[in-house]
């Protein structure tokens, strides 16, 4: 028969890399702050475009972006129940009469204050190289966005002349012939 080591006892106060984050502001990275971009077109033309990569949702652009960071840390776990499921042994604060618990895992509890900051740090790190990857993600999907709205207004702005161009010229028709009915 087998049998699955309990690593700490009830009541038995350990180290558990806590939840923390914060947000940090930096400067845009598409506009430098300036609040706008400029698009080369294949054409060689420019257009200058609020940047959509600091704004959010409908608000005009900022010239800074939110960042998240993981900012977790040691804080002090009392071993209040433990739970098997197979050979994943779970540790709960809550005592073991409680109706509702948060359970963590044994692997991330620690008996040496050192190696929970150790675990801390490799925690903050893996979270920093997602959010650098989801901000990446983002600037490029925004910068997709601003060149199709780029192509789209120009487009509109060319049918609109041509559509202005033939209206003037109805009116002039127009015109010449009420002049000549007269």
């Amino acid at each position: 028969m087998n049998s699955i080591p309990i690593p700490f006892a009830i009541g038995e106060t350990v180290w558990f890399p806590g939840y923390g984050s914060r947000e940090e502001w930096e400067t845009c990275p598409d506009c430098a702050g300036s609040k706008v971009v400029t698009l080369i077109q294949g054409n060689g033309s420019r257009v200058d475009l609020a940047c959509a990569s600091c704004a959010l949702g409908y608000e005009p652009p900022r010239g800074v972006i939110a960042r998240r960071v993981s900012d977790r840390r040691p804080v002090p776990f009392t071993c209040g129940r433990v739970s098997l499921d197979g050979a994943k042994v779970r540790y709960s604060e809550s005592p073991p009469d409680a109706t509702a618990y948060a359970s963590v895992d044994a692997e991330d509890l620690f008996r040496d204050h050192t190696a929970c900051l150790a675990r801390c740090a490799e925690l903050n790190e893996q979270y920093a190289a997602e959010e650098e990857r989801r901000l990446l993600a983002n600037l490029q999907h925004n910068r997709r966005d601003m060149a199709w709205s780029a192509r789209y207004w120009g487009r509109k702005v060319r049918e609109l002349e041509r559509d202005l161009a033939l209206a003037k010229a109805r009116l002039a028709t127009s015109k010449d012939h009420e002049a000549v009915a007269r």
